[in-house]
């Protein structure tokens, strides 16, 4: 069962410029998104920022039950990746357009499998709500067959340095196909924690994660890749 919450840093709550809404994979807790979710405060003045879990929340869960739910979140985010509408796009779609009323720009980011549902999510409400200024940033999910159609251009996917599991899943063309030959609007490689390797590297994107680079500068995991969405899609 999807669901959703506002983030506390979020700027504004009514009559908002910017809606913001992270979009989470699987065994994915609720706070995961918070420290990103800070530093979009930083940027963005009027600024409604929701989490979004199509997949569920993992909070709670140990034991048998949390292999139980990660069982059922692989099923699903695996029927979401061969599918180009599922009840998790239903869902995420009807959650962002009761909070998008008036709002100047809509800026989805989705992580794992939450960037295929981000990418779906935001077509759907272009093609069927006529919903315009979208962005869509796709941050370690896996490739997906794309229609090359103008919606794309609008489609950024972004990965770190380090190789993520993840990310090696699936791609963008099918061989021979008339109808699934697009691409992202653009494919960046960030720096992030080198500290970080294999499936803590693939959780990390959006978390704080602190370290120094070779010229002994302060840097984070969250601020790196939000400062990248802010000089892609800036508050104006």
């Amino acid at each position: 069962m999807t669901e959703s919450y506002i983030s506390p840093s979020s700027t504004c709550m009514e009559k908002c410029r910017t809606l913001v809404c992270f979009i989470a994979g699987i065994l994915t807790y609720r706070n995961n998104f918070e420290d990103a979710a800070n530093e979009i405060a930083k940027r963005y003045r009027h600024a409604k920022i929701v989490m979004i879990f199509p997949y569920g929340l993992a909070n709670g869960k140990q034991g048998s039950a949390l292999f139980r739910l990660l069982t059922r979140q692989l099923s699903q985010a695996g029927f979401d990746l061969v599918r180009d509408q599922s009840r998790r796009v239903k869902e995420a779609s009807h959650i962002i357009r009761a909070h998008a009323a008036n709002v100047e720009r809509l800026i989805l980011i989705g992580h794992s499998a939450g960037g295929v549902i981000a990418y779906r999510t935001g077509l759907e409400l272009q093609e069927h709500y006529g919903a315009q200024q979208i962005r869509v940033f796709g941050v370690g999910c896996p490739k997906f067959y794309l229609k090359d159609i103008p919606y794309n251009e609008g489609f950024t996917y972004i990965t770190g340095q380090n190789r993520d599991r993840i990310t090696q899943i699936g791609s963008w063309r099918k061989p021979g196909s008339k109808i699934y030959k697009g691409k992202p609007g653009r494919e960046i490689q960030l720096d992030f924690n080198p500290d970080h390797q294999g499936w803590r590297f693939h959780a990390s994107y959006f978390l704080k994660s602190s370290w120094a680079d070779a010229n002994e500068t302060f840097r984070t995991n969250s601020e790196e890749l939000i400062a990248k969405i802010y000089e892609l899609c800036p508050d104006h």
